[in-house]
């Protein structure tokens, strides 16, 4: 069963997101969640690369800018992020609302948002379960330290990118 544990991010998921140790989380993925236009969940898979926590109450996020996820942000401005793994499972409820275009991310075809976290619930194994979970979503990338690059240098973009009050929000 969730629990609701705040509307911001605990220490522990703060430092989790916030975009240091990339490498010892370069395989994790998180799972994203939208809504469409029919009303219907939409699920995407982000890596650690594509997410940074600025505070624990402001998260930013790239995807690709012709993505679905990009335009059920923009239409619908609400997401929850997953976080899967051994220790359990965080959901990361948010508006979100497009950022200013910044220049290497448009350039690689991306779109930036920022959350603002307003519901943080968390499901932690139970003791005395007969299940638990072995692990969270993993990629295994061709080129790793390729990857490893790309995500360093879309983290420091996301911190750069500007919020822009053109959106009407």
């Amino acid at each position: 069963m969730s629990v609701r544990t705040g509307d911001r991010l605990d220490p522990a998921l703060f430092r989790r997101l916030a975009g240091e140790g990339l490498t010892s989380r370069a395989s994790e993925a998180i799972l994203v969640a939208t809504t469409d236009d029919r009303g219907r969940p939409h699920p995407a898979l982000l890596a650690y690369g594509e997410v940074v926590a600025l505070t624990p109450t402001r998260v930013r996020l790239t995807v690709f800018g012709a993505s679905t996820t990009a335009r059920n942000l923009g239409a619908r401005r609400a997401l929850t992020l997953c976080l899967v793994g051994r220790d359990g499972v965080a959901y990361v409820k948010a508006p979100a609302r497009p950022l200013a275009p910044e220049p290497w991310l448009a350039a690689k075809g991306l779109a930036a948002f920022e959350a603002a976290v307003e519901d943080v619930l968390v499901d932690s194994p139970a003791t005395g379960e007969d299940a638990s979970l072995t692990s969270g979503i993993v990629f295994a990338y061709a080129d790793p330290e390729r990857q490893a690059r790309e995500s360093a240098a879309r983290i420091e973009a996301l911190r750069r990118a500007v919020a822009t009050e053109a959106d009407g929000s």
